[in-house]
């Protein structure tokens, strides 16, 4: 069983970049947690994605991100894009995007309406909803 909330002393620090921490809730499940109030461009969406697959290439296996969205205050369309094209099925599973105010799920839904993942994304209104989701995508 993984953690169950993005305070759970199950999370494991993984590290940072610029404007998001990074913990594991298991070896190929990071859970992005971005600095409150953050707004995120084309600039720090590369550094956040360059982290992900790095990990992803490091531990050699596809993981998947639960991104804790609800801290997030704007995101323009460069940083968009990158994270769509960005999520790399060779490395990535799933992306699951935690939802929990109205402005949060406004841009993931407006995330999801413009972009086309290229690995399944689904919203979630907690953290221990969107850990079961990819859970149960988790490959054999």
């Amino acid at each position: 069983m993984i953690a169950k909330t993005e305070t759970s002393p199950g999370f494991r620090r993984l590290g940072r970049t610029v404007n998001t921490e990074y913990a594991l809730a298991a070896d190929d499940v990071m859970v992005v947690i971005p600095d409150a109030g953050l707004k995120d461009d084309e600039a720090s969406a590369r550094a956040n994605i360059e982290f992900q697959q790095g990990y992803a290439t490091r531990i050699g296996r596809r993981c998947a991100v639960v991104v804790l969205l609800s801290r997030l205050l704007s995101q323009d369309a460069g940083a968009r894009r990158v994270y769509a094209q960005g999520m790399d099925p060779a490395l990535f599973f799933a992306s699951a995007l935690v939802v929990s105010n109205p402005l949060s799920r406004a841009m993931g839904s407006f995330f999801l309406g413009l972009t086309r993942p290229r690995t399944p994304t689904r919203l979630f209104d907690t953290v221990e909803a969107a850990l079961a989701w990819v859970e149960s995508l988790r490959p054999a």
